[in-house]
């Protein structure tokens, strides 16, 4: 099976990458039949999501127990903030984002990770910035300012309509993601990527369940219904637990260039999905086609120029997925 998944990795990339696009098939239809506050239906969803996947690592905490009982305090604190910061308030503001309608900017702007993680290396593990990074990080600004500010020309019209605000929530939650990949880095140093993953769900599941009560109270507990079950184990296993699986075996064995090109279908299946198959349809103006094109080929080049880093350490980059 190995050997088979080699062969087709740049495949296996981009099915992953296309299960990314699907996001919003699911957490959608569930944002609508949870609280009306925007705050408290986005912590209710992603406290259900954590919930399936805490469930669906178990076994994998089960065979890697000897593993963790020789971690010590300085990683389990970087494996915590993960699960609350990374997975869990990171989860909740991509969320969040969601709720202001602006669905393709919200997945579009995810594409901001690589660079918030390439940045806080930098600056906290000391690692060399690819030589070209300061040509293409100001590029990739660029490229996400015209995917939150439509009409350059006419910015006041971006926070009128909750562009900037969907934005903002949006990159929040890649700032996150990409911090969780710099703590991701500390943590493998003793333990296994696998391991690290299971251990952020399953730290992210009590700081949800606080934040949930303390902004929606013991009533906020009692909204789940057992007919959108599917739809949250939609949610949990396929953008989110298989995607992440599919995605970095598949990078263990593709070439790097190959591999940036295989994650276009991310983008592509994310605005073909919200433009046919999500309600109300979305749209993309000329402007953000624009912007996706220049963010995506600013972060193509950061990745390539950092593609020499040992593989431990880009394993570690599946920390900010799911």
């Amino acid at each position: 099976m190995g050997t088979l998944v080699d062969r087709f990795a740049v495949v296996v990339i981009a099915v992953a990458a296309m299960m990314w696009g699907t996001d919003t098939l699911f957490r959608i239809p569930l944002l609508g039949h949870l609280s009306h506050d925007a705050l408290v239906g986005s912590v209710q969803l992603v406290f259900a999501e954590h919930v399936i996947l805490t469930v669906a690592v178990l076994p994998i905490l089960w065979r890697a127990r000897r593993e963790i009982a020789r971690l010590g305090r300085s990683r389990w604190a970087a494996i915590v903030v993960i699960g609350a910061g990374a997975s869990g308030l990171a989860t909740v503001l991509f969320t969040l984002s969601f709720t202001y309608g602006h669905f393709i900017e919200t997945l579009l702007l995810q594409k901001l990770q690589p660079l918030v993680a390439l940045v806080l290396a930098a600056l906290w593990l000391r690692e060399r910035l690819p030589p070209r990074s300061y040509v293409w990080v100001p590029i990739a600004v660029v490229g996400a300012y015209l995917l939150a500010v439509p009409d350059p020309l006419h910015p006041e019209l971006a926070w009128q309509d909750f562009h900037v605000a969907a934005a903002l929530t949006a990159i929040g939650a890649a700032a996150l993601w990409g911090a969780g990949t710099v703590l991701g880095r500390y943590a493998l140093a003793d333990v296994r990527f696998p391991t690290v993953t299971a251990l952020r769900f399953v730290t992210a599941l009590p700081a949800l369940g606080i934040s949930l009560a303390l902004v929606g109270g013991r009533a906020a507990f009692g909204v789940y219904r057992a007919t959108d079950l599917p739809l949250y184990l939609g949610l949990a296993l396929i953008p989110g637990l298989i995607a992440m699986l599919l995605y970095y075996r598949g990078l263990s064995s593709a070439p790097a260039s190959m591999s940036t090109l295989a994650e276009l279908a991310f983008p592509i299946t994310g605005v073909l999905v919200n433009m046919f198959l999500v309600t109300p349809p979305q749209s993309i103006t000329s402007i953000q086609l624009i912007g996706t094109v220049v963010l995506w080929i600013a972060i193509a080049a950061l990745d390539l120029e950092n593609a020499r880093r040992p593989a431990r350490i880009e394993a570690a980059e599946a920390l900010v997925s799911a």
